[in-house]
């Protein structure tokens, strides 16, 4: 990308945080998923087959600028998105925000919500998470203890 192009595109994130941060900056935090489906397993999200095979030989090459390619990042971000979509707007906004864990799945599986709020109000924030804490009864559950055999 070229400075000139870098710069428009901050230009416009930045526009579009402040509007964000003004529409918003009447309420005490706003509460947003974490995640767009529930947790999964680890690795569940690393390349496979062709898209393995791609990255790896861009890596050998010395030719993953070429992921930066709108193709590619494209289809990068549809797959990032696709499972943490809110909390990327927290990360661009540079608005405080905190994730609460607040329901167990069936399958013990823990989901949470995301509370963003005003810039420069984390004490909100850390009072709500607190309240609602107490109010999921979050503070009493305890993962089970898996100790490996030998």
């Amino acid at each position: 990308m070229s400075a000139g192009g870098t710069y428009a595109d901050l230009q416009r994130l930045h526009a579009a945080s402040r509007r964000l941060i003004a529409e918003t900056a009447q309420y005490d935090a706003v509460l947003m998923p974490i995640i767009a489906h529930p947790p999964l397993a680890c690795g569940a999200m690393d390349p496979k087959g062709a898209d393995d095979l791609i990255e790896n030989l861009l890596d050998k090459l010395h030719l993953t600028p070429l992921l930066k390619l709108k193709p590619f990042f494209g289809q990068l971000m549809d797959k990032s998105l696709w499972f943490t979509h809110w909390p990327a707007i927290q990360n661009v906004s540079g608005q405080p925000s905190i994730a609460l864990p607040v329901h167990v799945t069936d399958a013990g599986l823990p989901i949470g919500v995301q509370a963003a709020g005003r810039p420069g109000d984390e004490e909100t924030l850390l009072s709500l998470a607190a309240q609602m804490e107490k109010i999921s009864g979050w503070l009493g559950r305890r993962a089970p203890l898996m100790v490996p055999t030998r």
